[in-house]
């Protein structure tokens, strides 16, 4: 199928065409007639924002298309390639001023997405675009630049800004860079909408500060780091920690309102299951201390005459069954397996408090690296160990 994609901003446009099918949507900034609107800063609570703002963030840096990328843990990055092909193309237009336009037929031209592996939202989690556009050094971008048509300003500061436009809310930060002469621009694409309920405005604000930081911060050294479940949790925005709050009450309603009841897996909006608990008993007990029991790097064979495991599958979780699995990691309270020869991986732990084994499934990777589920299934780790239902 054809896939077409148009992004034009000098007037914030926006239409898309798939197939056969034209839908479009054509958004104006006001007309000569009526006048350009003056942006007015609606929220400015300056303090809660730099709080955010400078708040320390766990990172990791990858290398994309020349760049060194030092992001937030629960962040990924992808180069999006602009070419034109038979089956696709994507085309982006913003004039941000006389001299200045962002255009993905330009020549230098890069595109960025990010992703948060947090499903805060069910329709997924990409949270914008990092593009890089050629500049000459005589060339200086204001914040006010960018915001000619902007309905409302509910922050900005000299680089970055959260403003509406059309009933949507962006972020939005940019950093001139002058070893190779090019802008970053970061622009924020979160569709609160398919929340239920939506978030209200301080959340939207509070998740949009969090993807400025992130911005801000993209390029900036990581130095020395605290790596605990601490420093993870404090860097969640509120939308995130609502995430894992509401997964944490669908467990504590099922498992407590029925002593029968021996697992439950927690589901996100769109009823996938999230991980699976295991009330510990003998049966649970039984396949902790057989997974735990193999060699780091070690291979363990699961048959089907192997017993232990069935009780697994009896309560809806199936990673284990007639397959191989190599044990990528071992620790007091974790384990990490490995599926075969499959790109598909299970973190395993008991918690701290003795009171569950929690299970959770990694799919099957086919076009990215292995290392693409390391700082999920780190994060997840802390989350576990930690857990208190």
């Amino acid at each position: 199928m054809k896939n077409v994609i148009t992004i034009t901003i000098s007037l914030l446009m926006f239409m898309s065409c798939q197939g056969k099918q034209n839908s479009s949507k054509t958004h104006q900034s006001p007309s000569s007639e009526t006048g350009k609107l003056s942006p007015e800063t609606k929220i400015t609570d300056s303090v809660n924002a730099i709080e955010i703002l400078q708040k320390p963030t766990y990172r990791y840096q990858t290398s994309l298309n020349g760049y060194n990328f030092n992001l937030p843990f629960n962040y990924r990055i992808r180069f999006i390639p602009t070419e034109k092909s038979p089956d696709s193309y994507y085309k982006f237009q913003w004039k941000i001023n006389d001299n200045f336009t962002i255009d993905s037929d330009a020549k230098g031209f890069k595109r960025f997405s990010v992703f948060n592996f947090i499903n805060f939202l069910p329709s997924g989690t990409g949270e914008g675009d990092f593009f890089i556009v050629k500049s000459n050094g005589s060339l200086r971008l204001k914040i006010s630049d960018f915001l000619e048509t902007a309905d409302e300003v509910f922050y900005k500061n000299e680089n970055s800004t959260i403003f509406k436009h059309r009933g949507k809310i962006r972020a939005l930060y940019f950093e001139y860079l002058p070893k190779t002469q090019e802008y970053l621009v970061y622009l924020s694409d979160t569709p609160f909408w398919n929340k239920s309920p939506e978030p209200n405005i301080n959340e939207e604000i509070n998740q949009l500060l969090n993807q400025i930081r992130m911005a801000k911060n993209i390029f900036k050294p990581i130095k020395n780091q605290d790596k605990s479940w601490d420093s993870y949790k404090n860097q969640l925005s509120i939308l995130e920690k609502e995430f894992f709050k509401g997964l944490n009450i669908q467990v504590k309603t099922t498992l407590g309102s029925n002593i029968n009841t021996e697992s439950y897996s927690p589901s996100d909006q769109g009823n996938n299951k999230y991980y699976t608990v295991f009330k510990i008993n003998p049966a649970a007990d039984a396949i902790w201390k057989k997974l735990h029991s193999v060699q780091k790097n070690g291979v363990l064979a699961i048959t089907e005459v192997d017993k232990v495991f069935k009780y697994l599958s009896e309560n809806n979780f199936r990673f284990f069954y007639n397959a191989n699995y190599r044990q990528l990691d071992k620790s007091n309270l974790s384990i990490v397996y490995q599926r075969g020869s499959e790109e598909s991986f299970c973190l395993i732990t008991k918690t701290k408090n003795n009171k569950f084994i929690i299970f959770k499934e990694f799919p099957a990777l086919t076009t990215v690296s292995k290392d693409y589920y390391k700082n999920e299934i780190e994060f997840y780790r802390e989350l576990f160990e930690n857990y208190d239902c």
